[in-house]
């Protein structure tokens, strides 16, 4: 499995990218992506992008240029699962304290921060993504692991996941304008 930890900031300019293997944006890191880009996330690696506790990721699409998140399987042959997903990690509380993020990747959550800020993410779209890796541990469409108040989760559309289009582990972060449609399990 592949992996990279990325560190420092980065934008990403409005293009088309393929995510390969799971990258991590690591503590104090932060990864912009600019309004109309679209990942592809690599089937092989089952790629996932992750961020972790104190790492930001800044994904803040527009209406007319939302940020899409799919399968790099050319356009009719994708399917539920074809790569890992998106996970957001904070130090928000949950109830079990400091814990690892469900699906497989070494990252934890959790903490006392209630007002930690993991990023944005406006205006995207998630689909074809949710992997299991084993029972109980599955990556989602999207993952969201004790994230605080300060993160802003709007106007997102996650689409044929494998698994839950949408997973909370506790935190603070006040959601809206979320659409669920044609997961495999939980919307």
């Amino acid at each position: 499995d592949a992996e990279f930890v990325f560190k420092g900031r980065q934008t990403l300019k409005k293009g088309t990218y393929t995510l390969k293997g799971w990258v991590y944006i690591a503590d104090g890191a932060e990864l912009t992506i600019e309004p109309g880009t679209v990942i592809k996330g690599d089937k092989t690696t089952k790629a996932a992008l992750i961020t972790e506790r104190g790492g930001r990721l800044i994904a803040k699409g527009t209406a007319e240029e939302p940020i899409v998140f799919t399968s790099a399987q050319p356009k009719g042959m994708r399917r539920p699962g074809d790569w890992g997903g998106v996970i957001l990690c904070g130090k928000a509380e949950n109830n079990q304290q400091e814990m690892q993020i469900e699906g497989g990747p070494r990252t934890r959550h959790g903490g006392s921060d209630n007002a930690d800020n993991s990023g944005i993410l406006s205006y995207v779209r998630i689909e074809f993504a949710g992997y299991p890796f084993a029972t109980d541990k599955e990556i989602n469409g999207l993952t969201l692991g004790s994230i605080g108040s300060g993160t802003q989760v709007d106007h997102i559309q996650v689409s044929y996941s494998n698994d839950d289009s949408f997973e909370w582990f506790g935190g603070t972060v006040s959601a809206k304008y979320l659409v669920a449609y044609k997961g495999w399990d939980d919307d």
